[in-house]
């Protein structure tokens, strides 16, 4: 009998503590999963069109890639212009180093802190940054996502 009650009570244990794993695995995957996608919004300083492609893997870690029909600010006229970089979670803000490239002339500039803070309530992205040394108010585009 005694064998019997220590086999349940083992197994009981061995559930309770798989299921915490699990739990906590699984906060931090939603944590990340409401990051992951293409998101599209307008840019404040010049009303180009932007896509954002975030993706994630390892803990806390995410590739981010913006896509800028016009980054008027820092390449030549009118060219488009990519950034990406690698970032980190920390609750509901996305910290990552962009680094710009001007497509047609090759220019590179940065990398350049921003900070995607997510609102969850709205299911919207918002990029906080400064695109000009000039300005040292932040700027807020806001995204919105557009594909999981």
């Amino acid at each position: 009998m005694r064998y019997h009650l220590f086999l349940a009570s083992a197994v009981i244990l061995g559930l309770v503590l798989t299921s915490g794993a699990m739990a906590d695995s699984d906060d931090r995957d939603v944590g990340r999963r409401a990051f992951v996608g293409l998101w599209q919004g307008i840019d404040s300083f010049d009303g180009s069109t932007q896509f954002l492609s975030i993706t994630c893997s390892g803990r806390k870690t995410c590739d981010v890639r913006l896509n800028d029909t016009a980054f008027t600010l820092s390449c030549p006229i009118n060219e488009l212009g990519f950034a990406q970089g690698l970032g980190s979670i920390n609750r509901n803000i996305l910290t990552v180093d962009l680094t710009l490239t001007c497509s047609n002339s090759g220019v590179v500039f940065g990398p350049q802190p921003n900070e995607f803070v997510l609102d969850r309530k709205n299911g919207t992205l918002t990029n906080l940054n400064s695109d000009n040394d000039n300005d040292p108010e932040p700027v807020d585009n806001v995204f919105h996502r557009i594909s999981k």
